[in-house]
């Protein structure tokens, strides 16, 4: 039962993590993170990037809702995980994979009319003080659709 729980928990954990981005909750989207959390995105506007051309993660809760802020409030954006693949490892530790679909629009003008990515979410998660954090979140994409 304790494992159906925690799974569940988690889910709710995403679930916020694309609600608040997509509303622009920074204050609760940077909640749902640990303090010293890895956020690797490198290349997640492209299919299959050459990770090492592209620098390093962004490390660190205050950094990852900076960079997250920064990139998408121009945006109008629209995120989707679905099918989770959670597997709890230890009473708070557990990984999850995620399939992604998200939509972004950026302002007349911009660099493209309409963007749709489809990839995965690569997640570790971390219980402190009872509660669901994302502790490393990486993403992978499989298309990139640009018009």
């Amino acid at each position: 039962m304790a494992i159906l729980l925690a799974i569940e928990d988690i889910k709710r954990l995403k679930a916020r993590y694309f609600r608040f981005m997509d509303t622009g909750d920074w204050e609760g989207f940077a909640s749902l993170f640990t303090q010293d959390a890895v956020f690797d995105v490198r290349g997640a506007l492209e299919e299959n990037p050459d990770l090492s051309t592209l620098g390093d993660p962004i490390r660190g809760r205050a950094a990852i809702v900076d960079y997250v802020r920064s990139g998408i409030s121009v945006l109008t954006s629209a995120h989707y995980g679905h099918m989770p693949e959670i597997e709890i490892i230890s009473e708070d530790s557990a990984t999850g994979i995620w399939a992604l679909d998200d939509i972004l629009r950026p302002p007349t003008g911009g660099p493209f009319t309409l963007f749709r990515g489809h990839g995965h979410y690569h997640e570790r998660y971390s219980r402190i003080d009872g509660r669901w954090h994302i502790a490393d979140l990486r993403i992978t994409r499989l298309m990139v659709e640009l018009s």
